[in-house]
């Protein structure tokens, strides 16, 4: 599980990290929390990014993004705090998650096709353009 604390790393005193935003995250976490229990009870791992020391994947920026970050678009799922890119090495939790769609629609949870995010799974609350359950950014 994913803390809010450890979601929002340090941008916590970022003039973007506003009260909706805290909120979305919120409702992202709670989300991410719900999907990954039933991964956990299917056998699946979450290892710990040794990076963040947390779920939370790459460097600075796998979690909550402010407005002013070189990484995504203005306005992005990151930067609203509704989207998560979990360390996921082995494409373990991706693999998972193309199994069990069912999971992700019970979740509210839409991920970036894996064959974009190697290394990581990007968890998001935010229906992308097309509504497909699994996109390509």
């Amino acid at each position: 599980m994913i803390t809010l604390e450890e979601y929002v790393g340090p941008h916590g005193r970022s003039k973007d990290w506003s009260e909706v935003r805290k909120y979305n995250a919120v409702s992202l976490l709670e989300a991410c929390d719900k999907l990954e229990a039933y991964a956990v009870a299917d056998g699946v791992e979450f290892p710990e990014n040794p990076v963040t020391k947390s779920g939370v994947s790459g460097q600075t920026f796998g979690g909550f993004r402010p407005q002013d970050c070189p990484q995504g678009a203005p306005n992005s799922s990151h930067k609203e705090g509704q989207a998560v890119d979990r360390y996921d090495p082995g494409n373990k939790i991706d693999d998972w998650c193309l199994a069990n769609l069912e999971k992700l629609v019970e979740c509210g949870i839409y991920i970036e096709h894996p064959t974009a995010t190697v290394g990581w799974s990007h968890w998001t609350i935010r229906a992308p353009k097309s509504g497909r359950r699994v996109f390509y950014p």
